[in-house]
């Protein structure tokens, strides 16, 4: 699976705000979670896209941040193709 047009959003966790990201067309998405395999759900599975922070927030943080606690994009993103 993956997203068949960009996802915006503004993404927050961990009490940071890492202000407005832009996930893009074409990344890989994932319905792993951590007890299985669950259709409803659809997790950023690819970070070569992520990038360095224009705030001052370092990009592992993000990286960190999207790896370990996911970023679940709405199926209507999704190409399940």
């Amino acid at each position: 699976m993956k997203l068949k047009k960009n996802y915006t959003v503004r993404y927050m966790n961990q009490g940071i705000d890492y202000g407005i990201i832009t996930v893009p067309k074409g990344t890989k998405v994932s319905n792993r979670t951590a007890i299985g395999e669950d259709k409803n759900y659809h997790f950023v599975d690819e970070f070569k896209w992520v990038p360095n922070h224009p705030c001052g927030i370092p990009q592992h943080m993000l990286l960190h941040d999207l790896k370990y606690y996911g970023l679940n994009v709405p199926k209507e993103y999704i190409d399940y193709e």
